[in-house]
């Protein structure tokens, strides 16, 4: 997820820090950023402290925790909770919907 979307960012000219889970003083950069995105696919990596106030935080991350429950990267005590899973649905679907009518679309064609 990293590279693609710093990739979509930097084509509508953001400045993009990439981070991962060995950054030297992790919590310190996050601050800075106005949307901060978290796919490092570590449990409740990032807490309210790693958040300035006012940035967007989308949770990226998958994680099964000992229970078979379901994590993001961001715990989220006193942030205002988000993520991603009703756009990731939303995108496959569309995607899926696409590949359908590629396949099908083409063999009507045919016949």
């Amino acid at each position: 997820v990293g590279r693609p979307l710093s990739m979509l960012f930097l084509k509508e000219n953001a400045t993009v820090t990439v981070c991962h889970t060995k950054t030297a003083d992790l919590k310190a950069v996050c601050r800075e950023a106005d949307i901060l995105v978290a796919a490092a696919g570590k449990a409740g990596m990032i807490s309210g402290e790693f958040v300035k106030p006012g940035a967007v935080v989308a949770d990226v991350g998958i994680n099964v925790d000992e229970n078979g429950a379901l994590k993001g990267d961001v715990e989220w005590d006193g942030l205002e909770a988000g993520g991603v899973g009703s756009v990731t649905t939303a995108v496959l679907c569309r995607h899926l919907a696409e590949a359908a009518m590629r396949k099908y679309g083409a063999e009507q064609a045919q016949n």
